[in-house]
């Protein structure tokens, strides 16, 4: 069986991004992205251009879950949330695609997100099952007192890890080690069926 590689949390930081999607490409073909492209990071409008190149680049399959912070992205451009989506930090997002703000913020942000941007969060899954895995965003309420599904392992971001390293368990595992959240968060990439992963360097975080 061929490894597949899962990527947790990006938050705009492409750099992060950069250096370890190309790590990983030496060591698999396949890669799914766990969710939140945006907020927080400098580098969100960079960071879906990148995914977008990624998506369509020969020899490698790609994978996109939508996260939190891509839905209130999506929201912000066409309805309403734009207060709740600058609370998780989309202040950093705006800057990102039109850099310094005028009055009228809101337009000035849906003026120049790019419409292949706005069709890749559209297309952006809820989970991706794979080769005996089940990967989602974040961790189904449901799931939270349970065992979950004993017939797949599943994979989950969403929630940052303290310690930096992804937690794995004997069923599932948490990759969102902090890149863009927390103080030297690193971004991670968890490789199945090895459970081996890899990091990028350490990234400042931006609120």
């Amino acid at each position: 069986m061929n490894e597949i590689g899962f990527i947790g949390d990006i938050h705009g930081c492409i750099e992060e991004l950069d250096e370890l999607v190309t790590a990983a490409r030496s060591r698999t073909s396949h890669l799914v992205f766990l969710g939140d492209y945006v907020n927080r990071g400098p580098h969100s409008r960079e960071v879906i251009d990148f995914l977008i190149r990624l998506q369509q680049t020969k020899g490698i399959s790609t994978s996109f879950i939508m996260g939190n912070h891509d839905q209130a992205f999506l929201d912000s451009l066409v309805g309403d949330g734009f207060d709740s989506f600058l609370r998780i930090g989309g202040a950093s997002t705006v800057v990102s695609y039109v850099g310094a703000p005028r009055a009228d913020v809101l337009s000035q942000l849906r003026e120049s997100v790019p419409a292949t941007h706005i069709d890749f969060l559209n297309s952006l899954a809820n989970q991706v099952v794979v080769d005996g895995v089940v990967a989602t965003h974040e961790r189904p309420a449901h799931e939270i007192d349970t065992t979950g599904d004993t017939e797949r392992f599943a994979i989950y971001g969403h929630s940052p890890q303290r310690r930096l390293l992804p937690r794995i368990e004997h069923d599932r595992a948490f990759i969102d080690t902090g890149c863009g959240t927390l103080p030297d968060g690193r971004l991670t990439c968890l490789f199945w069926p090895s459970l081996t992963w890899i990091q990028s360097k350490p990234c400042k975080p931006i609120r």
